[in-house]
């Protein structure tokens, strides 16, 4: 399978010395196994700083230039977005004071911009509905996003960037599971039910009638149908908002559905320890910040099953 290309803008990585920083620095990130997303994701951190000091060399960046940026960027991006950038620039200068190309990090006394750490909320059965209904058409991209909108409602729900690395040979419609590579190069299962099954099914056989059946990705992009051509993070968040608009709904984010699959899961007096087995989870942190996104609604349900009142008559 051949390696997604990662653009290097012209205006961001594209000038002598930060270019050959960048190719240094995916080489490294290659060789401890990161996945194609994240390294397009690490790109993106690094080029909007490169554009925010244009023309300058990134090695000679100090305390202050990055505080300017931190500064200006969380005046228009949120928090959580910088929080993300910061943990990714502070990578690339660690690498670079390992490499020995500048002595210390210009980061090295910065904190990371706080988050409040609030889950995003649950969608709701009503919503989730609407959005199945906005592509439940027979077209190759209703057959495609139907599929894609139901996997992420399973038990395990993949992360967007999971689902859009998963490869045709990934689905087994045998054991009617499909295998994701997830972070740190680890790799789970992830079963799936009748209904998503059948709309793989469905997918499947209109995918194999594409001019670009032979490609290994399994959601295959209309734009073009070169045979590397398929949905990436990018694609699959559009696609989303798009079917959200359609279905006159609000905006949901890929990561809310996979918050909601999890809240399905703990409603349901599922253990934590099985969670973290489907859903990819390496800490036993996650299972309670997810569990957090509808707790208080799941306690009220509970209190009324437990009810000593309604037990007296």
């Amino acid at each position: 399978m051949r390696a997604e290309r990662v653009a290097i803008p012209k205006e961001h990585l594209e000038s002598d010395p930060n270019e050959l920083y960048w190719l240094g620095f995916r080489r490294h990130l290659r060789a401890a196994r990161r996945s194609e997303n994240t390294i397009v994701a690490y790109h993106r951190d690094l080029a909007d700083l490169a554009w925010f000091h244009a023309g300058k060399d990134l090695a000679v960046l100090t305390k202050d230039d990055i505080a300017s940026y931190y500064e200006t960027r969380l005046q228009r991006l949120s928090a959580t977005t910088m929080a993300i950038r910061f943990r990714s620039q502070r990578a690339f200068f660690n690498w670079m004071v390992t490499e020995e190309i500048i002595l210390a990090s210009p980061m090295r006394n910065l904190r990371e911009p706080k988050v409040d750490d609030v889950p995003p909320p649950i969608v709701d059965d009503d919503d989730l509905k609407a959005l199945l209904k906005a592509c439940s058409g027979t077209t190759f991209e209703e057959r495609r996003d139907m599929a894609i909108i139901r996997m992420f409602c399973e038990a395990g729900s993949p992360r967007v960037s999971e689902m859009a690395g998963i490869t045709l040979e990934r689905l087994d419609l045998r054991k009617d599971e499909v295998t994701v590579h997830g972070k740190g190069a680890k790799t789970r299962a992830i079963p799936f039910g009748a209904k998503t099954g059948q709309a793989l099914e469905r997918y499947v056989r209109a995918r194999s009638k594409r001019k670009n059946a032979a490609s290994p990705w399994l959601w295959l992009s209309t734009l073009r149908q070169e045979v590397d051509d398929h949905l990436t993070v990018s694609g699959i968040t559009q696609m989303l908002e798009r079917r959200c608009r359609q279905a006159g709904i609000a905006k949901i984010h890929p990561h809310q559905l996979r918050h909601t699959a999890a809240h399905v899961w703990f409603d349901g007096n599922q253990s934590e320890g099985n969670a973290m087995a489907l859903f990819g989870w390496s800490s036993d942190a996650m299972p309670k910040r997810y569990g957090r996104s509808a707790r208080t609604e799941r306690a009220k349900r509970a209190a009324r099953r437990a009810s000593i009142a309604d037990r007296l008559g």
